[in-house]
This record gives C-alpha cells, structure tokens and sequence, in this order.
C-alpha cells in the first residue's frame, strides 16, 4: 500500500523528491523509519530524534499504518 509523506525542516533536506511510499498493511512507525533510513542512510541521525504525526496526530513508534495515512515526519525543533 502507499502512504502519502510529508517531510520538514532539515528531514525535508534528505528526501527532497519522495511524496509517496510502499509500505505493507499493518508496517509499524519503527518499520517505516528503516524503510526511510534505508533509502537515505545519511538521514539516520535525524530521523532517530524525529516524532512522527500520522492523520495530523502525534503517534508512538508502535503505531500501525493503514492504507491512505498521511504520516509527517517532524525533527526536533526550537526557537521561540
């Protein structure tokens, strides 16, 4: 199944071009972070301490992904 991606700050930076990618039903957040780093080795350090939104709610690493989830990867930020 495809799930639609969408990247931010410096996460953005590593995966410039990639909107969409194939995942199995039921593929976890953690599976899907080594999918991720996978594709792109030198995004490890930062997708490691990025929290993961899926359908615009914060979501722990065991989340299961279904097909049509949107899942934003956000890096840590700060400033005020």
């Amino acid at each position: 199944m495809d799930i639609q991606l969408l990247f931010f700050a410096a996460v953005k930076d590593h995966f410039p071009d990639l909107k969409k990618i194939e995942v199995s039903e039921g593929d976890s957040i953690v599976h899907l972070r080594k999918v991720l780093i996978n594709t792109n080795p030198d995004s490890e350090s930062i997708l490691r301490v990025s929290r993961f939104a899926v359908n615009q709610s914060i979501v722990g690493d065991d989340f299961l992904l279904r097909e049509g989830s949107v899942v934003a990867v956000l890096p840590p930020s700060s400033g005020g």
